[in-house]
């Protein structure tokens, strides 16, 4: 899957391997920001499946902002 998410074009991936890896980080997914990767695990039940993808898309968003200068380290306070 591909979104837009600002000017840029992020892929979208689920995949079994992904899900060990960050079942074991206690994570849902992640945003790799400099490869425009979102990852999502594939084992989720839908509906977390499209939360999680909600989360990561605002982590993408506001790495296109300014606001990683502005508030810093509350990333994940804001994205929630």
């Amino acid at each position: 899957m591909e979104l837009t998410i600002g000017p840029h074009i992020w892929r979208v991936v689920s995949d079994p391997e992904f899900d060990v890896t960050m079942a074991a980080s206690g994570h849902l997914g992640e945003t790799v920001p400099d490869q425009l990767v979102i990852r999502v695990r594939s084992d989720l039940p839908k509906t977390v499946w499209q939360e999680t993808l909600l989360h990561e898309v605002l982590h993408a968003a506001w790495s296109l902002t300014s606001l990683p200068e502005t508030l810093g380290d509350r990333e994940e306070e804001v994205v929630r």
